[in-house]
């Protein structure tokens, strides 16, 4: 299922996953980076108004972080260097529909595929989607 604005897509059937194909081949060049996380973790992020993927000063171990506004003054980790950057907003629609039917536990793994301003792909416990990122980074 694809929302109405066009930014997530969920795979539900075989439309869905036609589509899913044709997204995948439009990018299948791309070098594609894998993050796997706990639900657990991704939970804490869930408050912020950004979930961001990238690296903290050039370190080799890629890392979620993200981007909190409060009051217009905008809090971020201090020398991440994000690669992608997803808006929250969307990003609860998108999650809920994706864990639609799923039981999540703490440990419950997520995967993650990603890589600068393609979308990033989620799999948990065999569902899949994607989600189009923020293509303008969040002002500092």
């Amino acid at each position: 299922m694809m929302d109405e604005l066009h930014i997530w897509l969920v795979l539900e059937n075989e439309e869905d996953k036609k589509l899913a194909e044709q997204i995948k081949r439009r990018n299948e060049y791309t070098p594609y980076k894998f993050l796997e996380i706990t639900y657990r973790e991704l939970k804490e992020y869930m408050k912020l108004d950004y979930l961001q993927i990238g690296r903290i000063n050039g370190n080799n171990y890629d890392i979620i972080s993200g981007v909190l506004e409060i009051n217009g003054l905008n809090y971020k980790v201090e020398g991440f260097e994000p690669e992608t950057t997803i808006n929250m907003e969307y990003f609860k629609q998108f999650w809920k529909k994706l864990t639609e039917g799923v039981k999540l536990k703490r440990f419950t793994l997520i995967k993650m595929l990603y890589y600068k301003n393609f979308p990033v792909w989620f799999e948990i416990q065999g569902r899949e989607g994607a989600i189009a990122p923020k293509v303008s980074k969040p002002e500092n």
